[in-house]
């Protein structure tokens, strides 16, 4: 009976993120103001949790909205949110509980804004796909004694690799979102962190992977905490899916040339 008990005990940490997940507000509430939003965030191997807003539902344009760095175990208040500041509509609360390794979980809560005056949540215009013989996660091979240089195109949203004249790989990024200009120019990158923290205003990111400083405070790196790459969501930074960071990474050294242009 003893060694039965002490196993229960023994188990009983790692089932904490079983309980994960929006206790406040409910599935399917109607939310107008302010609101006190409660949740469990708590993992073994916890990092930080962070809350996002799915603008329009699944697929939709995902908004940061809070983020903390210390275990939650049982409900409690998470943050309060201003829905006064965001469109009416039908949209997703998602919680991510970051682990080790940048693994996380995802806890989503269906709810509608419906605050007085504000306007209805217009989803953009779905961008036309372009093609590319070198969109991918891997890189084609170059003539190998090129200069290799990194093109970010604002306009197309657009990460190019090349090698002299040859593209050797490209993927869709997120520049900066309105107020948060990507800076043009030519640039050269001037320090590497495989995890980095970055604050602002508005965010606070721990273990942002794969960084490349390029200019002051602009670096392309990966994002984890959003999937909406195509579209201008960032602080100013160039956003990649992580794993197509990690490529980039690996391939490019500290002085590789990297030209930003609208």
């Amino acid at each position: 009976m003893l060694l039965l008990a002490w196993l229960a005990l023994a188990w009983t940490p790692a089932r904490a993120q079983d309980n994960n997940g929006l206790t406040w507000p409910r599935a399917g509430a109607t939310l107008s103001g302010v609101v006190t939003v409660q949740g469990v965030a708590d993992h073994p191997n916890f990092r930080k949790w962070q809350v996002d807003l799915i603008l329009g539902g699944e697929g939709g344009h995902a908004t940061f909205l809070a983020m903390g760095e210390e275990p939650v175990p049982a409900s409690a208040p998470l943050f309060d949110w201003d829905t006064t500041r965001y469109p009416n509509g039908r949209h997703l609360l998602r919680l991510r509980v970051v682990r080790d390794h940048l693994d996380y979980d995802e806890y989503f809560t269906p709810i509608t804004l419906n605050n007085r005056g504000a306007p209805v949540y217009q989803p953009p215009p779905t961008p036309t796909p372009q093609s590319s013989p070198a969109d991918g996660a891997q890189f084609s091979r170059g003539p190998g004694d090129g200069e290799r240089w990194i093109e970010v195109d604002i306009s197309d949203q657009r990460l190019t690799a090349w090698e002299g004249d040859k593209p050797v790989f490209q993927v869709a990024v997120s520049t900066g979102k309105p107020g948060y200009r990507t800076l043009p120019g030519t640039f050269s990158i001037y320090r590497k962190y495989e995890q980095a923290r970055m604050r602002g205003a508005d965010y606070d990111t721990p273990d942002v992977p794969w960084t490349m400083y390029y200019s002051g405070g602009f670096a392309i790196h990966g994002a984890y905490w959003h999937n909406n790459f195509g579209t201008p969501v960032s602080h100013g930074c160039v956003n990649l899916p992580v794993p197509q960071s990690k490529e980039l990474f690996n391939w490019a050294d500290v002085g590789t040339k990297v030209v930003v242009h609208e």
